[in-house]
């Protein structure tokens, strides 16, 4: 029973933040029952007439409210949000019929209590689960500029980290509305969708993000903000050379002499180091390349960087002799899946499978998690539930067939742990920390942060691995929920977290949605914090970008390192645990 009314006080607390017309609408299908109730009992001779009346009332309602409310351009996001509204007023009408012809008012009173309760239900599930959009702006209706003044508006007013990280919403509107308003005046949707992701850039918030619905308009975004691809990437390494990676023989450039591990020294007449201080790395892509965390956006700089620039570009390197050149390199296409074959393994996923356990030699084990998710059939219930023994009991199976064969170590793979259901990250945790974690979800209101009991996530602590040595390889594709799985870890006397950027660096909640000019635009946002029990926000980093999940050992970026990744396309990061974990213990003994 406490466990139902915490879910209720759950659900609760998330129905405070829906938006004005999904709140109508769903207080409109729950209340007309009662006026259809207090009508049954007070109507008296004259009863049919007032149901009759009545009947078509929620129809009209219905039809009033969408043609104010209608999705310009998306008519599915409208019909799954508004739908279940329609459907109420057809059994209304229905049942206001039957009750006006017969004498009989108690049974389709009953039968339409139990159908609004499910509809209602619906409702409230799609919304807060499914949909995952508890606040709602349709802008679909108005033209780019005002979709984007309206945006702003409405991040200004529930962007849940907006004082936090101190977002200048008045340097915002002067920058793009009219960059929009020109889009406007071109009917260029391309632009406009670039001026939207760039917008989305100036949060620093990886859950901010914008999302296009139609493919040919993405491809076409995604490949014009990536750049002209000048048959290679670049990369800084940690003695601050920045060096070619991934040069394609047939390129102009690699005929011109560069190649990979040459020096650059210069890009387009400026000096290097100037023009990747100068980067801004915003691209349309998938929600994940996003670098809330500065210091990350700093390794992946230059790679951005070696997309910019027009049909042709001037490239200062140093050749293999030390000679230093200047060349003039041509463009052969679109830079975009030479920028994600640079990124990925900065970036992406090292396994597929979740809790993938394997012996790497006698002595250390792997364990991958990839994601906060596990049995889409039972998530829900577990998270719901805040426990998922079903998942704690195939990682106790996983380590203890590792055990058996010898591992008295462990490396934990969550690079590219794109995140999921907080419960996850809870039972992961659970086995390698004698303490007891709880966070808590949070809202934002007259400028203070208000932490709720019913919003809590708790790691309950098992311990029962918390003396096996444990390297966390974590990358900057850890994000939300995998961020939490991080940070978590982090703090466990046993765990080193091990690579070559920290993690992503976001991880509130969703649960805004603005749906921009003409339906095919779509701008997420975080309305919930995450908290901590001192009442800090956990994990994302303010107007100064820092992590706060910082690494124990960095995996160095030298030569050894690029040639690796790069050139042989090698799992360095894991190679170097390997090593470390082995050569400390066997030191250590």
């Amino acid at each position: 029973m406490e466990i139902f009314l915490d879910i209720l006080g759950e659900i609760a607390e998330m129905l405070k933040l829906v938006d004005g017309p999904t709140d109508y609408m769903m207080s409109f299908t729950v209340d007309w029952f009662l006026v259809l109730v207090i009508f049954a009992i007070i109507a008296k001779k004259k009863r049919k007439v007032i149901f009759r009346i009545l009947a078509p009332v929620p129809l009209i309602n219905f039809a009033v409210f969408y043609l104010i409310n209608f999705t310009k351009g998306a008519q599915l996001i409208g019909f799954l949000r508004y739908g279940p509204g329609l459907a109420a007023a057809i059994i209304y009408l229905l049942i206001s019929l039957w009750i006006s012809k017969g004498k009989r008012r108690v049974l389709p009173l009953i039968i339409n209590g139990i159908l609004t309760a499910l509809i209602g239900a619906w409702m409230v599930f799609y919304v807060l689960g499914l949909g995952a959009s508890y606040h709602f702006g349709n802008f679909s209706h108005q033209g780019y500029k005002k979709s984007m003044s309206k945006l702003i508006d409405e991040l200004e007013a529930n962007y849940v980290l907006r004082d936090y990280k101190e977002i200048d919403f008045e340097a915002l509107r002067a920058e793009y509305i009219p960059m929009a308003a020109e889009a406007q005046k071109n009917k260029d949707e391309e632009a406009f969708a670039e001026a939207v992701a760039k917008l989305c850039y100036e949060f620093h918030d990886g859950h901010l993000s914008i999302n296009i619905t139609d493919d040919e308009l993405a491809s076409k975004v995604s490949e014009k903000m990536a750049g002209n691809d000048y048959g290679f990437s670049m990369i800084r390494k940690d003695d601050g050379k920045t060096v070619v990676i991934l040069a394609d023989e047939s390129s102009d450039a690699y005929a011109k002499g560069i190649r990979n591990d040459y020096v650059i020294t210069s890009w387009d007449g400026v000096a290097i180091d100037e023009a990747i201080d100068n980067t801004r790395c915003v691209q349309f892509s998938i929600y994940m390349v996003a670098y809330p965390i500065a210091e990350n956006e700093e390794v992946v700089k230059p790679i951005f960087l070696a997309g910019k620039g027009g049909d042709t570009v001037k490239v200062g390197f140093i050749d293999e002799n030390g000679t230093q050149k200047e060349v003039t390199v041509k463009s052969i296409g679109s830079y975009i899946n030479r920028l994600n074959s640079a990124l990925m393994p900065l970036t992406d996923k090292w396994c597929y499978e979740f809790a993938e356990a394997k012996m790497l030699d006698e002595h250390c084990g792997y364990l991958c998690i990839p994601w906060e998710s596990f049995n889409p059939t039972n998530d829900i219930s577990a998270a719901l539930m805040d426990e998922y023994p079903e998942l704690k009991e195939l990682l106790v199976s996983k380590i203890e067939g590792l055990k058996a064969q010898g591992m008295d170590r462990l490396i934990l793979d969550i690079r590219g742990n794109d995140g999921g259901i907080d419960v996850v990250y809870e039972e992961v945790v659970s086995l390698f920390t004698n303490e007891k974690m709880v966070a808590y979800g949070g809202a934002y209101e007259n400028n203070v942060f208000r932490k709720s009991d019913k919003w809590a996530w708790t790691v309950e602590p098992d311990g029962r691995y918390s003396d096996i040595p444990v390297v966390v390889l974590v990358n900057a594709g850890t994000a939300s929920s995998g961020d939490m799985l991080a940070y978590r870890l982090s703090n466990c006397p046993n765990v080193t977290m091990m690579g070559l950027t920290t993690t992503w660096g976001s991880a509130q909640s969703l649960g805004g949605t603005c749906l921009l000019s003409g339906g095919k635009i779509q701008v997420r946002y975080p309305l919930i914090a995450t908290m901590g029990e001192n009442d800090e926000i956990l994990v994302d980093a303010g107007k100064d970008r820092k992590a706060s999940i910082t690494l124990d050992e960095k995996i160095p970026l030298d030569d050894k390192a690029v040639y690796c990744i790069y050139t042989l396309d090698g799992d360095y990061d894991l190679a170097y645990a390997r090593h470390y974990i082995n050569g400390t213990l066997n030191k250590d003994e």
